[in-house]
């Protein structure tokens, strides 16, 4: 059943580059049975070595280890660097090098127990000016991972998954529901996207939102803007810049419109956010891999995650503020002296960003 729901989980923010990988190279060296990892980016740097490093090691030592990298983002690991890690054992797939379709994910696996998702890639930039967000997670919702990470096997050429070791996820002893979503999943590349209309159309007090890339369709702006009418506080985080100046332009052409709707919009200064975050009312919060843009909500395969839990939204909405510390809010006062060029390149955004 695809998009469903567990209710008995254990969930942790992640919160930087150093806790994340320490987080995640723990896992897996105490990986027993096997480990499935599913990247968009995995680089062969330092991190990317001590993370291929791993995976080897436990290879060696009996432990089923499957990889899957997106060709594209992942088009800088070398013949060596894979060599190494297939002559240890490990099964290791490239994503669909010819298509338009990317595999965004981040998945990690160790035994059905434990599994992550989120923001980061794999390697030594994620260490240093990088604001992100990840999410580790333990129960049955480990087991849709494993899922959703066998289909994209079986579709990167792999052998059939049935002979997975079975779950011990049943085990582990939590109390949070967790809805894991799969862009992409049976071709339905705007899972996400339908998931975020329907939490963003309950909502009675808040919504705030965290996201490296802003251009989403006219449906989802009206929803947030139709928050706003319902008395709902919306607030978004968008970075100061991005390693994508296109969808940095689009991001921007969006402002003017959110603000006089009443949405509240803060510009991240200093590091890059790549978080893709969301927090609704006082019970849901969202961590993941889906940009809010055309690309996460139509052609990328992703995963993002549904918390349900009053600790988590508790926790990022610290997070959050804290976030807002290192912010500046836009205003229209602030945003009329932008220049003539400034304008034309987010009018060119908003239109390039809607024929990708």
């Amino acid at each position: 059943m695809h998009n469903m729901t567990t209710p008995d989980n254990k969930a942790r923010l992640l919160l930087d580059g150093h806790e994340t990988f320490s987080a995640v190279k723990d896992a897996l060296e105490h990986a027993r049975h096997c480990i499935n990892l599913e990247y968009f980016s995995f680089r062969d740097d330092e991190t990317g070595r001590a993370i291929a490093g791993i995976l080897a090691e436990r290879s060696r030592n009996g432990v089923k280890v499957r990889m899957i990298t997106d060709a594209l983002g992942s088009w800088r690991l070398g013949r060596k660097f894979i060599h190494g890690l297939v002559s240890s054992g490990v099964e290791f797939r490239r994503f669909m090098p010819l298509t338009i379709h990317r595999d965004h994910r981040k998945i990690i696996t160790v035994d059905g127990v434990t599994g992550f998702l989120g923001g980061f890639n794999i390697g030594d930039v994620y260490l240093r000016d990088w604001r992100d967000t990840h999410l580790q997670l333990e129960g049955d919702s480990v087991r849709e991972l494993d899922r959703i990470f066998s289909g994209m096997w079986r579709l990167s050429g792999g052998n059939d998954t049935r002979d997975f070791p079975d779950h011990e996820g049943a085990g582990i002893t939590g109390s949070v529901p967790v809805r894991i979503v799969a862009g992409g999943e049976g071709g339905d590349f705007r899972a996400v996207h339908d998931e975020y209309m329907r939490i963003i159309s309950r909502s009675r007090k808040r919504i705030w939102i965290t996201t490296p890339y802003f251009a989403p369709d006219s449906e989802f702006i009206d929803a947030l803007c139709h928050a706003v009418e319902r008395g709902v506080n919306v607030r978004i985080i968008i970075p100061s810049s991005s390693n994508h100046a296109l969808v940095s332009w689009a991001s921007q052409s969006y402002i003017d419109g959110l603000i006089s709707h009443g949405v509240r919009v803060f510009i991240y200064v200093g590091r890059f956010i790549h978080a893709k975050t969301m927090i609704a009312d006082s019970h849901v919060a969202s961590v993941g891999t889906a940009n809010l843009d055309a690309l996460s909500f139509g052609i990328n395969y992703e995963v993002q995650a549904f918390v349900y839990s009053t600790e988590l939204v508790r926790e990022l909405e610290g997070v959050f503020l804290e976030d807002l510390g290192s912010c500046t809010e836009e205003t229209l006062e602030t945003r009329a002296d932008r220049p003539a060029m400034l304008r034309l390149k987010e009018r060119i955004g908003r239109l390039l960003s809607f024929m990708l």
